[in-house]
């Protein structure tokens, strides 16, 4: 008797078939390389004293994603990330990394409309992510970051839907990891956004919310969150980035610069970090702590 077909996910495909899209993949990822000078980064970091083990690291759509990523291209590796979930929906690891690259191109668009773009799939890859692995961290806490980003650009009623997200994603997130920097810079960005408001606008937000995710916000738990994070992630220049500014929201000059200082310092891990590290050379600069010799070292990597 003839077997009825089964009807599962993913897709089986031949050898040939897998052969040419992952032809189509390095095509599309060299030419859109070689079409810009920036994108030369990636082509060198595969080509120089760890050649062999860049290129079998690349064997994978989600590895040359990776490699895409952390050569400051978001925007190819999300492209690589879609043409795979084509073949494989249900790939948990692409889902979150769509939406962690999404979320990168998102934050470098001018504007809240493009930005929003970007993050609205984010939100919705990173809940197909949590839908096969709701304890899943990754899909948590790309979830919560592009919450909290699209907050931002929000009305008053969906940023406070929003919000919940935040403050619901980073709490499960510490009750499986308690050492999660990612999840202690949600709820410390969340507290210092909120107290950042006025008295009113806290008043009213906290009418429209009804629920744990203002109730406790404050000052001493923004901080204590955002040192907490940069503890436990002590190279990541966002959560450097985010205690700079609470230190210069609440008036501590000299913490400020250390945390600005800091920034400077580290190596760039996610695309958006250079973004943050003109800002910072910016408000050093202003302020008139920028020395000569440190801009240099810090332009140029030496």
């Amino acid at each position: 008797m003839r077997r009825p077909a089964l009807k599962l996910m993913p897709v089986r495909v031949s050898v040939e078939d897998a052969s040419r899209f992952r032809r189509s993949i390095t095509t599309k990822a060299l030419g859109r390389l070689v079409g810009s000078a920036g994108h030369l980064v990636l082509i060198s970091a595969c080509f120089t004293a760890g050649a062999s083990a860049q290129l079998t690291r690349l064997s994978t759509p989600i590895s040359r994603s990776d490699v895409a990523y952390s050569a400051g291209d978001p925007l190819l590796s999300y492209e690589i990330l879609q043409e795979y979930l084509k073949w494989d929906s249900v790939s948990y690891d692409a889902l979150w990394r769509s939406a962690r690259a999404a979320i990168q191109v998102g934050v470098e668009r001018q504007g809240s409309r493009e930005q929003n773009q970007w993050l609205d799939p984010a939100i919705r890859l990173s809940e197909l992510a949590i839908k096969l692995r709701p304890n899943g961290i990754e899909g948590l806490y790309w979830r919560g970051f592009a919450a909290g980003r699209r907050a931002m650009n929000a009305r008053a009623s969906y940023a406070v839907a929003l919000a919940q997200i935040v403050h619901q994603d980073a709490h499960d997130i510490l009750a499986s990891d308690s050492l999660h920097g990612g999840a202690h810079n949600m709820l410390g960005k969340l507290n210092y956004e909120v107290m950042s408001l006025s008295w009113f606008e806290r008043t009213i937000a906290k009418m429209f919310m009804g629920n744990k995710a203002l109730d406790a916000t404050s000052w001493q738990n923004a901080e204590y969150h955002l040192a907490r994070a940069v503890e436990t992630w002590p190279d990541l220049i966002l959560f450097h980035f985010d205690m700079g500014q609470l230190h210069r929201k609440r008036g501590r000059r000299e913490e400020a610069i250390g945390s600005f200082r800091q920034v400077m310092s580290l190596g760039a891990v996610h695309p958006i970090d250079r973004k943050l590290q003109d800002e910072a050379r910016e408000i050093l600069n202003d302020w008139g702590v920028l020395g000569e010799s440190f801009m240099n070292w810090t332009t140029t990597g030496q």
